[in-house]
């Protein structure tokens, strides 16, 4: 059985705590800078998933993913070989990985 309490005092509060800063982001997965006083700098750069990645790699050009954090760390066509060129400044033989494959934060270097 439910009972009711007539003239229960609601909760005090002395002074309204200030609202928290909103940060905006596109989504919370991706990886966006932040400069010296907290603001989330926006990504400048298109981000693609890894077919259009793929495809601006046969065209001839160079991705990285967000998450590397280095450009040193790239992908690129090497001849006919995918590879990738890793900060020590030599090419390896890629193997894809399932991260690789569901990321959408592939940027054009």
């Amino acid at each position: 059985m439910e009972q009711k309490i007539a003239n229960s005092p609601s909760p005090v509060t002395s002074s309204p705590l200030p609202s928290p800063k909103a940060i905006k982001v596109d989504s919370i997965s991706k990886v966006m800078p932040i400069d010296e006083v907290g603001e989330v700098i926006p990504n400048k750069e298109k981000e693609m998933n890894f077919p259009d990645a793929i495809r601006k790699i046969t065209a001839g050009k160079k991705v990285y993913r967000l998450e590397w954090l280095d450009k040193e760390f790239y992908g690129f066509l090497n001849g006919d070989i995918l590879s990738l060129h890793k900060p020590d400044g030599k090419n390896y033989k890629w193997v894809i990985s399932e991260g690789d494959m569901i990321s959408d934060d592939w940027v054009v270097l």
